[in-house]
C-alpha cells in the first residue's frame, strides 16, 4: 500500500481500525461477511426506529450536513469521515415509510439532530459489511476472473460521488446535449432541453443557498447584537428570531432545505412544463409498499434507486435534495436511455462519436504539443490468418489479403507514434451493479475492442515501418522508433482502467502489450495539469509498461497520476532481461537482482488526489484557498535541459526529454553535478571536456553526452568534437538513441544533437572508436538504473502468500 504521506497513513490506520472493530473475537473477515444480512437488518431497523418520530426532510438535510462538506475550502477527501452513501441508506429507510410525515408521536423521542452521529456509525457498519461481502465473493472468484473487479467497480459506483470535476462534467454534457449540437433531439425525448436542465439545477442551488445564508445571517445578527450589549438578556422578539434561525439551520432544517416548483420558476427562465419535466426525471416519491431492509440489501448488491435520483418529493410537491445536485454522475446515461427510445438514436450516436473523438483529440494535441497527424485514419489491415508482413512497403494486390480499417487518431511526435481509439458507448446499468457476465461483455465491447484496434495499428507500424492507406498509397513511418497506444472511454472507468491484470486474466485484453486505458475526464485533467509533453510521454510509458500495469492497482486513475507527479509509479525492470537486450549495459549485480525481487509485489495506491482537488476547486471558484497547480518533481538543472529542448522543439525534445525526466532524483543530482564539474574544468584549463551518462532499461538504451566549449574555440570545432565522441561511443555501447548537449563556460546550453539510428555493425565506426582510445565497455563503471531508487515508501507485509486487497 502506498499512502500520501503521514496524513494518508493516519487516515488508512483509522479505516483499518474501524474495520477490525467490527469483528467478533476470533472471527475471520469471511465469517464477518457471512453475517451481512443480520448486520443489515439490525442496523436498518434501528435507523428506522431512531427517526420514526421525525420529519423525513429534517433527517435528510441533517444527514447532508453531516456527510457532505459545507465548503470545499480546505477540504481533504482523504481526511474526511463523511459518507455520502450514508445519505442514500437513510433515504431508503425513509422512502419506505410512505410519507414525509413522522410515523409516531415524538413524545419521549429525542430530536433528530441528536441521533445523526449514531446513525452515521450504523450506516458505516452497513457499508463496511456490504463491501466485505462483495470482496469475499471476489477473493473466491465466485463468478469467474472478473468477480473481484466487478465487486470493486460496484463499490466505486455506490460510494463515490462527483466522479468528475464540475467544470468538465458540464463541458462534456454541453457538448453532447446542447441544443446547438443536437437541436430538439433532447427536447423530444425528455421534454426539456439541456439549457432548461442547467437553469433548473442552478435555480435549485440558488434557492437552497438563499435560505441557508438567510438563516445564518439572522443568527449572526442576533449573536452580534448580544455581544455588543455585553451579553445582557435580549428582547423576547430577538430571542425568538435567533431560536427560529437555529432551528432552520440545524434542528429542524427540512422546510428551509426544501423547495417548490413556484420557487424555482421565479429564478429559472424555464417554461413551467419543462421545469416540471426536469424535476420529474430526477425525483422520487415516498412509497410505503417497499421494505427498507430489502431496499438496503438491494443497494449493497448494486441496485441503487437513487443512482439517477437526486430529489425526494412529498405529497404537497415539496422537493428536497439528497446529496448531490440533479444530474450529477448520471445525466448522460439518463438522457441516453430516453433518446434510445426515439427515432433520434442513430443521429445521437453519430453526434456522440464525433464529440468524443473531437474532445479526446484536442486534449491529446495539448498533451503532446503537436497537432494530430491523421484523424479518422483509414488504412488496410491484414485479414484473419494473414501475417502483418504481407502489408510491407513492397506489398502488391493489397485488397486480396487485407480489409479496410479505421483508427480514430494517429499522432506522430518526432520519432514517436501514438495510436488512439475512442469509445463513446456507456457501461450498462447491470455492469455498474456488479453483474460479472454483463461487465465482461461491456468491457470486451469497449476496452477490449479499443485495445485490439489500437494494438493492431501499432503492430503494423512496428513491423512494416508504414501503412497502406485507403487510396492504396504508402504512408512512410520508417522514422518511428517508439509506439504507444491509448484507449479513451467516454465513461468513467474507475478501477476498470487501472486493474489491467484482471482484464488480461478475463480475456478482455489478449495481447502481452497494454494500451493506456483512460476516461475522457481523466485525460482532460492531465491536459490541464501537465506542463511538458515529455512528462506525458513518461507517464504514458509508465502506464503502458506491463510490470507497472500489473503491479500497481488503484480505484482512480488520478491517484496513479498524482503518485507519478511525486516521483512514484515506477517498477525496476528485470535486470537480467535488460542485460539480455542490451549486453553492453553490464551484467546485473546481486544487489540489483535483490532490489528487483523486493519491488516486484502487488501494490495498492491509496488516495493521493487531495492537492489536485484543492487546485481544481480553487480554479472552479468552489474554494477560496489559493493553491499552486501540482507539478512534476524533477531537478531544476535537468528541467533546464528539457525546457531548452522543448523551446522550438529542438532534436530530441520529446523522446529524450522523457528519458531525462525518468531519472531518479539521485541520478539527476549526479548529472547536474557532473555538468558543473566539466564546466569548472574547462574554466580552469580552457579545454573541451565531456561526460557520458547511459541508462539501459525497459524502454531502450538512451545515452547522454555533455560537452563544453572553451572560450576561443569555434562553435563548429566544439560541436564536431562532441559529435565525433557521441557517434563513436553510441556505436560502441549499441545505444539506440543519444543526445549531445554542448555547454559554454557560463553553463549555458548552446547546441544539441540527437541521434536515433538503430545500432548496426559498422567497421568504420569500430575503427573510429579504437583510434579515439575509447574505454572498452567491459571496463566502464556501471551506473544505477534510472528511477531505481524510490522517493515514496510502501507499506508491505511478508511477500509470502500475499494477496492483493482492495
Amino acid at each position: 500500500m502506498i499512502t500520501d504521506g503521514t496524513s494518508g497513513l493516519s487516515s488508512l490506520a483509522r479505516r483499518m481500525s474501524s474495520m477490525l472493530a467490527e469483528l467478533n473475537p476470533g472471527e475471520s473477515f469471511a465469517d464477518y461477511a457471512g453475517r451481512r444480512s443480520e448486520i443489515v437488518r439490525e442496523n436498518v431497523q434501528e435507523i428506522s426506529r431512531q427517526f420514526a418520530g421525525a420529519d423525513a426532510f429534517d433527517v435528510l438535510e441533517l444527514m447532508r450536513l453531516r456527510e457532505m462538506p459545507l465548503t470545499l475550502t480546505g477540504y481533504d477527501e482523504s481526511q474526511s469521515d463523511g459518507l455520502p452513501a450514508a445519505i442514500d441508506l437513510v433515504a431508503l429507510t425513509l422512502l419506505a415509510r410512505g410519507s414525509r410525515a413522522p410515523q409516531v408521536e415524538r413524545v419521549g423521542i429525542r430530536e433528530p439532530h441528536e441521533a445523526i452521529e449514531n446513525v452515521h456509525k450504523k450506516c458505516a457498519k452497513i457499508l463496511r459489511v456490504g463491501a466485505f461481502s462483495a470482496l469475499a465473493d471476489g477473493e473466491a472468484s465466485k463468478y469467474g476472473p472478473l468477480t473481484m473487479l466487478a465487486a470493486q467497480y460496484k463499490s466505486h459506483e455506490l460510494n463515490v460521488k462527483f466522479k468528475q470535476y464540475a467544470h468538465l462534467h458540464d463541458h462534456f454534457n454541453a457538448a453532447l446535449f446542447g441544443s446547438k449540437g443536437i437541436g430538439d433531439l433532447l427536447l423530444n425525448a425528455a421534454g426539456f432541453t439541456y439549457e432548461d436542465f442547467i437553469a433548473t439545477r442552478e435555480a435549485i442551488r440558488e434557492v437552497y443557498l438563499g435560505k441557508f445564508d438567510g438563516a445564518r445571517e439572522v443568527l449572526h445578527e442576533i449573536v452580534a447584537d448580544w455581544e455588543e450589549n455585553e451579553r445582557y438578556a435580549q428582547s423576547r422578539e430577538q430571542v425568538e428570531r435567533g431560536r427560529a434561525a437555529t432551528y432552520d439551520l440545524i434542528i429542524h432544517p427540512g422546510n428551509r432545505a426544501s423547495f417548490t416548483v413556484a420557487e424555482i420558476a421565479e429564478r429559472a427562465d424555464v417554461d413551467e412544463d419543462r421545469l416540471e419535466a426536469v424535476l420529474r426525471t430526477f425525483s422520487k416519491n415516498f412509497d410505503g409498499s417497499l421494505d427498507p431492509v430489502e431496499l438496503v440489501e438491494a443497494f449493497l448488491d448494486g441496485q441503487n434507486p437513487f443512482d439517477r435520483i437526486a430529489l425526494l418529493v412529498d405529497d404537497e410537491k415539496n422537493y428536497i435534495t439528497l446529496n448531490v445536485p440533479i444530474g450529477t454522475d448520471c445525466f448522460r446515461q439518463a438522457m441516453e436511455d430516453l433518446i434510445n427510445k426515439t427515432k433520434g438514436k442513430k443521429r445521437y450516436d453519430s453526434h456522440r462519436m464525433r464529440v468524443s473523438e473531437g474532445l479526446a483529440t484536442s486534449y491529446l494535441e495539448k498533451l503532446l504539443g503537436t497537432p494530430v497527424a491523421h484523424a479518422g485514419l483509414k488504412y488496410f489491415r491484414p485479414r484473419k490468418g494473414v501475417d502483418v508482413s504481407a502489408l510491407s512497403r513492397s506489398a502488391t494486390a493489397i485488397t486480396s489479403v487485407a480489409d479496410q480499417a479505421e483508427a480514430d487518431a494517429l499522432f506522430l511526435v518526432e520519432d514517436v507514434a501514438v495510436c488512439v481509439e475512442v469509445k463513446g458507448r456507456s457501461v450498462s446499468t447491470r455492469a455498474r451493479q456488479g453483474h460479472v457476465q454483463r461487465l465482461a461483455s461491456d468491457l470486451k465491447a469497449t476496452v477490449g475492442e479499443a485495445t485490439t484496434q489500437a494494438l493492431r495499428l501499432e503492430a503494423l507500424i512496428e513491423s512494416n515501418g508504414g501503412l497502406w492507406l485507403e487510396d492504396q498509397t504508402w504512408l512512410d513511418l520508417d522514422h518511428v522508433r517508439e509506439i504507444r497506444s491509448i484507449a479513451v472511454c467516454l465513461d468513467d472507468v474507475g478501477p476498470l482502467g487501472t486493474a489491467l491484470d484482471e482484464l488480461v486474466r478475463a480475456g478482455v485484453i489478449t495481447d502481452h502489450r497494454f494500451p493506456w486505458v483512460v476516461s475522457l475526464h481523466d485525460l482532460a485533467v492531465l491536459a490541464e495539469v501537465i506542463d511538458r509533453p515529455a512528462e506525458f510521454l513518461l507517464y504514458l510509458r509508465r502506464r503502458t509498461e506491463s510490470d507497472v500495469s500489473v503491479l500497481y492497482c488503484a480505484v482512480d486513475e488520478l491517484d496513479m497520476f498524482m503518485l507519478f507527479l511525486k516521483g512514484g509509479l515506477y517498477v525496476q525492470p528485470d535486470p537480467d532481461q535488460v542485460f539480455n537486450e542490451h549486453p553492453t549495459s553490464g551484467e546485473p549485480t546481486a544487489a540489483e537482482r535483490k532490489r528487483y525481487r523486493e519491488n516486484s509485489i502487488p501494490t495498492r495506491v491509496d488516495t493521493h488526489t487531495d492537492p489536485l482537488d484543492a487546485w481544481v476547486y480553487y480554479q472552479e471558484g468552489s474554494s477560496l484557498e489559493a493553491v499552486d497547480k501540482p507539478s512534476f518533481a524533477s531537478n531544476p538543472e535537468v528541467l533546464e535541459i528539457v525546457d531548452f529542448l522543448n523551446d522550438g522543439k529542438k532534436p530530441g525534445w520529446f523522446r529524450f526529454s522523457a528519458d531525462l525526466l525518468n531519472l531518479a532524483s539521485d541520478a539527476q543530482q549526479r548529472l547536474a553535478h557532473g555538468l558543473r564539474e566539466i564546466v569548472k574544468q574547462t574554466r580552469q584549463d580552457h579545454k573541451p571536456h565531456t561526460m557520458l551518462h547511459c541508462y539501459a532499461g525497459a524502454w531502450g538504451f538512451p545515452s547522454l553526452f555533455l560537452g563544453t566549449r572553451p572560450k576561443g574555440m569555434s562553435m563548429r570545432d566544439a560541436s564536431a568534437h562532441l559529435a565525433t565522441y557521441m557517434i563513436a561511443k553510441k556505436h560502441q555501447l549499441r545505444s539506440d538513441r543519444a543526445l549531445g548537449v554542448l555547454i559554454d563556460e557560463e553553463e549555458n546550453i548552446i547546441a544539441v544533437r540527437y541521434a536515433n539510428t538503430l545500432p548496426v555493425d559498422d567497421d568504420e565506426l569500430d575503427q573510429l572508436g579504437m583510434s579515439m582510445g575509447l574505454i572498452p565497455v567491459e571496463r566502464m563503471a556501471r551506473v544505477v538504473p534510472p528511477s531505481a531508487r524510490r522517493r515514496t515508501k510502501r507499506l508491505r507485509g511478508s511477500r509470502k502468500g500475499r494477496k492483493r486487497r482492495s
